[in-house]
């Protein structure tokens, strides 16, 4: 007999832009892929400020369904699908509270990473820092992004929410053998590495140079003078695993932006190089996102 975990996945996500419940639902989505769950539902629960129209909360809604057809294309069974909404005094902005859930009977992606990391291990980096930041800004504040960028140059960067949906990679580590995958979500990728080495109770050793970030990120942070390792980065993942140069070209040859970008190591230091400069990664901080609102 197989035996089933049921899991579940909370996020809460802010602003008003159209696409912030689906995005929220391609993030939440990723993590339960992640733990080995294939099919599942979700319910988004929509809050708006007391005085907001209520065409905003319809337009937040109406455009779940983009998420819901990128599922589809990635063979994600989303059965059950619940969507609420309501106006609330307490709030300045738009709040979207997303639960998803399913089951796995993959008992190894849900185990501590204890039990599979050890020292040595590469560390892949698949997807690209800050991109979900980055779309989300531009979500927030693209009349303001449209008298500095060129229209062609904004439209580009919405193009990218494609990566947003990280099934395909998630395959890929699959197919591999990989057990430990982790979405780079809130607070960006260096938020990620530091919860990594601790929940691995390992050291880190890194070469910044080797984590992907898009030059529209790039652009769009220097901007608002955000930094790019420490926005929001859904759809990207860290992966644990023996040969990372394998992995990187199996992900590479999907199309899939990845890169072996440092090892675990049998020390409690938590290094960074970036060409000559080395640092050491500090404790997270809040998310860059929310210096936009």
């Amino acid at each position: 007999m197989v035996y089933k975990t049921f899991l579940t996945h909370t996020g809460v996500y802010y602003g008003g832009m159209r696409d912030s419940a689906a995005y929220g639902l391609l993030t939440e989505v990723n993590e339960l892929a992640a733990q080995g769950v294939h099919a599942g539902s979700a319910e988004i629960r929509i809050e708006i400020p007391a005085d907001m129209d209520k065409s905003r909360m319809h337009s937040i809604r109406n455009h779940i369904a983009k998420a819901m057809e990128k599922l589809e294309t990635e063979d994600f069974q989303l059965e059950e699908l619940h969507i609420a909404g309501e106006k609330c005094a307490a709030l300045r902005v738009p709040q979207i509270v997303i639960t998803a859930a399913g089951e796995t009977d993959q008992k190894e992606r849900i185990a501590d990473a204890l039990l599979t990391a050890r020292a040595g291990q590469d560390i892949v980096y698949a997807g690209w820092a800050g991109l979900e930041g980055m779309l989300r800004i531009i979500g927030e504040k693209e009349a303001e992004l449209r008298e500095r960028f060129t229209p062609a140059f904004i439209g580009q960067m919405k193009a990218y929410d494609s990566e947003l949906c990280g099934l395909s990679k998630i395959a890929v580590a699959d197919a591999m053998g990989v057990s430990v995958i982790r979405q780079v979500s809130r607070g960006g990728i260096l938020a990620s590495l530091w919860d990594l080495a601790k929940d691995t109770e390992l050291g880190l050793n890194l070469d910044l140079k080797k984590i992907a970030v898009r030059q529209e990120t790039i652009e769009v942070c220097e901007y608002f003078r955000l930094n790019p390792y420490q926005l929001a980065s859904g759809g990207s993942f860290l992966i644990l695993t023996e040969n990372g140069e394998a992995l990187a070209d199996a992900l590479n040859q999907k199309g899939i932006q990845a890169a072996v970008i440092g090892q675990l190591t049998d020390s409690n230091d938590k290094i960074i190089h970036n060409g000559e400069d080395m640092r050491y990664i500090d404790r997270p901080a809040p998310d860059e996102l929310m210096k936009v609102f």
